[in-house]
């Protein structure tokens, strides 16, 4: 088969060149138009994604309770029914039964009923433990009596008054919350607990976990 090469000849030269611009030029457009259709649909897809912002205060509430939070050594005085009595060097995570087993165990004539062994221990606390029938005059003995409430066993701290050192026996209070305490304090007094609330770094959620722990008288 012979090619015929009458159209090429010199007097159709500008058409074949106008013709082969259109080709070019219309493939071009197609090409970034569907570029453009492909990124517009990626955009749609993206701009669509739910999104969560998180406040400077809320960091600020998870970064003290994570410092907070952390194991240090506490130092706190058993006496009573326990075979070992006196100061005990453990871990902040301990609680009032692992003092009693520090201090030796409970003697026979320990009521164990009357305490909280699930209490969480704080320092410079300090912990007695009854004797069956006893009846308890020692004003100056924190006893932990065991309820069914949780706010009767737990020591409230007056955050009126409380200094720093106190002021950590919150739960989620670590040493910079509490300056943050004593700062607003110091120009509006708490007439409520959840007034704490208006301390920068503190929330609803890490309110909760403190409340009970919270007096203001």
């Amino acid at each position: 088969m012979k090619m015929d090469f009458k159209f090429f000849k010199k007097d159709n030269i500008p058409y074949i060149i106008i013709i082969s611009l259109c080709l070019i030029i219309g493939y071009q457009y197609y090409d970034s138009h569907k570029f453009d259709d492909a990124t517009k649909f990626l955009n749609t897809k993206t701009s669509s994604l739910p999104s969560k912002e998180i406040s400077k205060k809320e960091l600020a509430e998870e970064d003290e309770i994570q410092t907070s939070n952390e194991t240090k050594e506490i130092m706190v005085h058993i006496s009573g029914a326990v075979k070992s009595p006196g100061i005990l060097k453990l871990d902040s995570s301990k609680r009032v039964v692992d003092a009693v087993y520090m201090a030796g165990g409970a003697t026979d004539e320990a009521d164990l009923d009357r305490i909280n062994l699930a209490a969480k221990l704080h320092d410079e606390e300090k912990i007695y433990i009854p004797k069956i029938n006893e009846v308890n005059t020692n004003k100056d003995t924190t006893q932990l009596v065991s309820s069914n409430s949780s706010e009767s066993s737990n020591v409230k701290i007056n955050i009126n008054t409380a200094d720093a050192t106190e002021l950590q026996k919150i739960p989620g209070v670590g040493p910079k919350t509490a300056e943050k305490i004593i700062n607003y304090r110091s120009q509006n007094s708490f007439s409520s607990i959840e007034d704490i609330k208006n301390v920068d770094g503190i929330g609803d959620k890490k309110f909760e976990s403190m409340k009970d722990f919270l007096s203001t008288y």
